[in-house]
């Protein structure tokens, strides 16, 4: 018998493609609006005037809206996005850029669009949602290893390629806090400058790394403080702001209900706390690095040793959890707020750590590690090269071309 021919499908309705189109366009807004976590078939009917039963009909579920958004409206741009920042770190050469091109780079380092914030969400999600993380995780490893982040490259050049990606990410989280990255630019074009300038030059020898912390241990003097914080960090890391439930929290912690109410009025206070703290804690350890460096008289000034501690295991949760709160910051005022003045906290710390170096090319440096840094931690679920990266020479070149060298260096 002859096998039966296929099915003839109707082709779709322009009115069919018409609303599809506008579903599309209701999940991008409502996924902007309010995070990919929260997203809703009924805010999204609302926004696009269809029924809830129409967008059901369309996906199985929240997940799948992601899904779709992240295929048909976030990918390409985003790839384009980080494609771009690649690029322009990783240039062999310094070629002036025509004007055209400079106007791009500086608003995607400058004033990130929607899409590139989508984009960066994405990759935080995709660590802790096995639906969204099937789809994003493997194509954003290839495109990792496309852009040259691979076993073949040598370890400066991944380095390199390992840096474009986290300015390029990166600026986009900090913009969820600040809004934009004055001056970034010009950050770029100095950490583009001394690429180039550890290409040319011979390798260095790789110092031991500046001495690590010990794990972050919460010691508040409060017992049950202490163990509120390490359990909203563990369920945020885990499952995300929006999902971290008072329920999750007190049930991981040990505690009771009223425990959690007796020292915070509700999860948002609580989750500040340790936000506060864990911000407080990094920006510290950083600094003492630098203050290390200095009287050992390192190449780098001890701008390499953010890489290593981005790396440190045993870091992973909390480093996960302040990812987390970074993208919440999007529609929760306090949690912006208080991460804002986490960041401008550790900028002044930066300066009193070097107080010899002027203090606009400090905010530079400011801007750079926080923006680098945020990027940085969201790289390593895409690939297994950061190990290999050699930041040091290339920090070292920076600290030399910032002039962050003591006379007797």
């Amino acid at each position: 018998m002859p096998p039966n021919p296929p099915i003839a499908r109707r082709a779709k309705s322009a009115r069919s493609l018409a609303n599809s189109a506008k579903v599309l366009n209701a999940v991008r807004k409502n996924a902007t609006k309010v995070g990919l976590d929260e997203l809703s078939a009924g805010s999204v009917a609302k926004l696009c005037g269809l029924s809830t039963g129409s967008i059901y009909s369309r996906f199985e579920d929240a997940d799948e809206m992601a899904i779709a958004l992240w295929e048909q409206v976030v990918k390409q741009p985003f790839k384009q996005r980080l494609q771009r920042g690649v690029d322009y770190i990783y240039t062999p050469n310094s070629s002036r850029l025509v004007i055209d091109e400079e106007a791009t780079f500086k608003a995607d380092f400058e004033n990130p669009d929607e899409l590139s914030k989508l984009g960066v969400e994405f990759l935080v999600v995709a660590k802790r949602n096995n639906a969204i993380g099937e789809v994003v995780i493997p194509e954003v490893s290839t495109w990792f290893n496309e852009f040259g982040l691979n076993q073949a490259n040598s370890e400066i050049n991944n380095a390199a390629v390992a840096l474009g990606l986290s300015a390029s990410i990166g600026t986009a989280m900090r913009a969820f806090v600040l809004g934009s990255n004055s001056d970034w630019l010009a950050i770029a074009g100095g950490v583009r400058n001394a690429v180039t300038a550890a290409r040319r030059a011979a390798p260095l020898t790789r110092p031991p790394d500046l001495p690590l912390p010990k794990l972050f241990e919460i010691q508040t003097g409060n017992p049950v403080r202490d163990a509120l914080i390490i359990a909203v960090g563990q369920v945020v890391a885990a499952s995300g702001y929006s999902r971290a439930t008072i329920s999750r929290i007190v049930r991981k912690s040990g505690l009771s209900n009223g425990s959690l109410y007796n020292l915070y009025e509700n999860k948002e206070e609580l989750t500040d706390d340790a936000m506060q703290m864990t911000l407080a804690y990094a920006s510290g350890v950083n600094r003492e690095g630098n203050r290390i460096a200095e009287s050992q008289h390192r190449a780098d000034r001890g701008l390499g040793n953010s890489f290593a501690l981005g790396l440190m295991p045993g870091r992973r949760q909390w480093l996960d959890f302040r990812l987390e709160c970074l993208i919440a910051s999007r529609n929760h005022l306090p949690t912006r707020t208080k991460f804002k003045e986490s960041l401008i906290s550790s900028r002044d710390a930066l300066a009193s750590s070097m107080p010899d170096i002027p203090r606009e090319i400090v905010n530079l440096l400011s801007s750079g590690e926080q923006a680098i840094g945020l990027g940085f931690t969201a790289l390593d679920l895409f690939t297994d090269q950061l190990p290999r990266c050699d930041f040091y020479s290339i920090m070292a070149k920076l600290s030399e071309q910032n002039r962050l060298l003591l006379p007797n260096s």
